[in-house]
């Protein structure tokens, strides 16, 4: 007896496991009938036991595509039914925008066949975070506040695809120039402010223009 009312303590309810995922009224009730006719609910039971939250939450993100509004508009849902979700509760973007930009970045990179990407400048925090891309595509990072050569510089020139300079950021003019003095055949783009949002959104339009 007082291990079912352990077990049913630790239990959680349906519908606010549901809601945690994003899938609220309507969705919340196609999101029940994908648990149920996979075997991992039925229509007796309102609540839901922990060992069963993996398996439940991976049944519903094989069905359904759980974006924010503006992770909708751009991406592509792999065949899933697209259910739009408050934006903490999005499986691209977890309600960040940074992380947000970031996967655009990537998705512009592919689709414009940019695979070595250099940027320049922005504070250490911004490169942390850029530093999420390595993996998707191959980075190198300069600190526009460290001494650069033009050696250095032009070596960059030659291996990158693209080169972002984060304008408005924590860098030096006399590094920035190495950049977009003589950059050859390589284009070199100009972030027009700080931030994550601003080296994505250049990138994105670089690749739109193209």
């Amino acid at each position: 007896m007082w291990a079912d009312t352990l077990d049913s303590m630790s239990d959680l309810a349906l519908t606010d496991f549901l809601a945690s995922l994003g899938l609220v009224g309507a969705s919340a009730e196609r999101g029940r009938a994908v648990l149920e006719a996979e075997g991992i609910t039925n229509p007796r039971k309102s609540r839901l036991s922990e060992a069963k939250l993996d398996r439940a939450r991976a049944a519903i993100d094989l069905r359904f595509a759980r974006f924010c509004a503006s992770c909708a508009a751009r991406t592509d849902a792999g065949g899933r039914e697209v259910v739009t979700v408050a934006a903490s509760a999005c499986t691209r973007c977890g309600g960040s925008r940074n992380d947000r930009a970031l996967a655009e970045l990537v998705e512009a990179c592919e689709a414009g066949g940019l695979r070595r990407l250099v940027v320049v400048g922005g504070s250490p925090e911004v490169r942390r975070e850029l530093g999420a891309l390595r993996g998707w595509i191959e980075l190198r990072l300069v600190d526009g506040t460290e001494r650069r050569t033009r050696p250095e510089a032009q070596r960059d020139l030659v291996w990158a695809d693209l080169v972002v300079i984060g304008g408005s950021s924590e860098l030096a003019h006399k590094v920035s120039r190495l950049y977009t003095r003589d950059s050859g055949s390589t284009p070199v783009v100009i972030a027009s402010r700080r931030g994550v949002e601003a080296i994505a959104a250049a990138v994105i339009e670089h690749v739109r223009r193209r």
